[in-house]
This record gives C-alpha cells, structure tokens and sequence, in this order.
C-alpha cells in the first residue's frame, strides 16, 4: 500500500503533446494525466517554476485541449526504460475550462493507475 497521496486522479496514458516555453516548442510524450497536471517525458528538463502550455488531441474528444501551467518538477530518468521528465501543474483560474473540463471527463472515463 503505497503513503503517496494525490490531489486529483492520474490515468497512464501514451499521448503525444505540443509544448511551448519560452525557450522551445517541441513535441513530447506522456506518461501521465489527471486534472490538475500533465508529466511529460524530455531530454532537456525545464527549470521548476518555468511557465509553459500543452496542447494535446484527447482520445473521444473533438476539440484540441490546450492549458498553461508551470513546471511543477523535474525527474532524471533512473534507466533507459523510463526517461526524464517533468510535471507541469495546470493553472486554475476560477471556473475550470472548458479543456480542464475536456481532460476532467477523460480521467473519470479511464481506468486509474
């Protein structure tokens, strides 16, 4: 039984991701979604607290799903099997988006991880 505790339930999930900082736009993968962030796998690693904005094709949704947030984290990959990456956290501004809401209905729709 694990002691990690979540704010908001993450799905595993393989998705392609355009994302842009100030310095680079450049398409990555990710590992995982919930409704307060996205981890994406990268090479070079973003200094925390960097801004930033995804924009992702959810599986069943018809619309693009684009957010900004701030770089939450940074991991170095521990093996060639699992690569760096970092987690950004979606920024809430008031009543959630309609891509907030767009990814919301996608977590609940998924199996958890």
């Amino acid at each position: 039984m694990s002691s990690e505790r979540r704010e908001a339930a993450r799905v595993t999930v393989r998705l392609e991701v355009a994302y842009e900082d100030r310095d680079r736009q450049v398409f990555l993968r990710t590992r995982d979604l919930s409704e307060v962030g996205i981890f994406l796998h990268s090479p070079e690693l973003p200094a925390v607290g960097d801004d930033a904005t995804v924009t992702l094709d959810l599986p069943g949704q018809e619309a693009l799903v684009r957010l900004s947030g701030r770089v939450a984290r940074t991991e170095s990959g521990p093996s060639a099997a699992e690569p760096a990456g970092f987690a950004l956290e979606f920024r809430e501004s008031g009543r959630p988006s309609v891509s907030r809401l767009a990814i919301q209905r996608f977590v609940q729709s998924a199996p958890s991880s």
